[in-house]
């Protein structure tokens, strides 16, 4: 599934990267240099990334709780034994 995930987010970057081809390609021609247009992408997709990553955590955190409040009482062992 994480797997599906990270292929449906590249695609998305894949396609608004596509999107701004004109807008990179007007800023190559006012004079940006390579590295410095690869470096604003470069910058929004870790920008986007961390975002994600913590929408991510935030949802994973949330739903752990609410995954271990639904668990009947006396499911889980409170101790361990130890041999």
């Amino acid at each position: 599934m994480l797997l599906i995930a990270c292929s449906n987010v590249a695609n998305l970057l894949l396609a608004r990267a596509t999107a701004r081809e004109r807008e990179i390609a007007m800023r190559a021609t006012l004079g940006a240099s390579r590295s410095r247009i690869v470096q604003q992408l470069l910058v929004e997709s870790f920008v986007l990334a961390v975002a994600a990553t913590c929408v991510g955590y935030a949802l994973a955190y949330f739903g752990l709780k609410v995954v271990v409040a639904l668990i009947p009482a006396d499911t889980l062992p409170t101790k361990l034994l130890l041999a």
